[in-house]
């Protein structure tokens, strides 16, 4: 069964990955339908115009079914092919030469997994496509994620190639159900997406920073540490935990000069309290700390958790269905 491709490619420079995708013989090989620069249609034999776009440009093939996007502010290419793969090596190989940092693939189902129908969304934002069975992240692109542990202890599959990239896969391609599909990969697009439980910070993060000024911390500057002291009983929510990430990233991103932050401590007054928090402070590199009458203690330095992939990840495995 060939499967339908769409895709959002984004990477520092959007015009280099254009002209790969543009030589793509889908597009390379006969003009398209329509063109359109902004508001402004050109002319099918002039379509490569498009990459010159100051906000977006897009072509299109067999009417719409087909088509070739830019977004040079979102830094952004935009991909839509009809029976375009068998299998997964087919679309790693194919996006593996190209120069991106992080790569969304959209649903199979263009007429399923409809907001209407009750198939709620996530997703990276930023004009990107929503979460379908797949996405890919390559240097750079990890550091949007709360922590690269993120990747190992999430309901998909993971699949490392070289150059620090990194697929994940959201559900068993084989399935032709969609609704089965999307049960499968629902968990993996909330908690790989813009979401409370989410590890994918957003590229508009502005909320997220007023949500991690709005909680108190002592600073540490021997050590570039946030302490935030957890009283007994009290809940650290993930809402929160992102907040803190976001911090901390902004901070990466700023690197100022005065009260730096590189890291973020959480402290409980109660080492019960503490080890609930543990894992998922863990996954985000948030320390975990707890205090009792002899001192402060830390949880997080010696705690070594093993990945549970999810049962449809361990059968691909069993029944040797690795294609890439």
């Amino acid at each position: 069964m060939r499967h339908l491709l769409t895709a959002s490619v984004a990477g520092a420079d959007p015009l280099s990955l254009f002209d790969q995708i543009a030589s793509w013989p889908e597009f390379r090989d006969e003009l398209p339908s329509s063109a359109d620069i902004g508001h402004d249609e050109i002319a099918p034999g002039e379509w490569r115009l498009i990459r010159t776009a100051k906000t977006s440009g897009i072509a299109f093939w067999n009417g719409y079914r087909k088509q070739l996007g830019i977004r040079p502010k979102s830094d952004l290419i935009t991909i839509e092919i009809p029976q375009c793969f068998d299998q997964l090596r087919d679309v790693v190989g194919r996006v593996t030469p190209l120069p991106f940092c992080l790569l969304a693939f959209g649903k199979l189902w263009l007429d399923a997994w409809k907001l209407d129908a009750g198939y709620q969304r996530w997703g990276f934002g930023r004009s990107i496509i929503d979460h379908g069975w797949g996405c890919a992240f390559r240097g750079v692109g990890h550091d949007r994620l709360v922590s690269r542990r993120w990747l190992d202890f999430g309901p998909w599959r993971v699949i490392r190639r070289p150059h620090d990239t990194t697929f994940i896969q959201f559900h068993d391609l084989a399935i032709t159900d969609p609704a089965e599909a999307y049960a499968q990969a629902k968990v993996g697009h909330e908690r790989m997406g813009i979401s409370p439980s989410g590890g994918y910070i957003a590229w508009h993060y502005e909320n997220l920073l007023k949500g991690a000024d709005a909680v108190s911390g002592l600073y540490q500057p021997a050590t570039r540490t946030l302490e935030i002291v957890v009283g007994p009983g009290n809940e650290v929510k993930q809402g929160q935990m992102i907040c803190q990430c976001a911090r901390r990233l902004h901070h990466r991103i700023k690197q100022p000069i005065n009260d730096r932050i590189d890291h973020v401590a959480y402290v409980f007054m109660d080492r019960g309290d503490a080890q609930a928090h543990l894992h998922e402070l863990w996954l985000r590199e948030l320390q975990c700390w707890y205090v009792d009458e002899r001192g402060k203690h830390r949880l997080d330095a010696d705690y070594h958790p093993t990945p549970q992939p999810p049962a449809w990840v361990a059968n691909l495995k069993a029944n040797a269905v690795n294609d890439v």
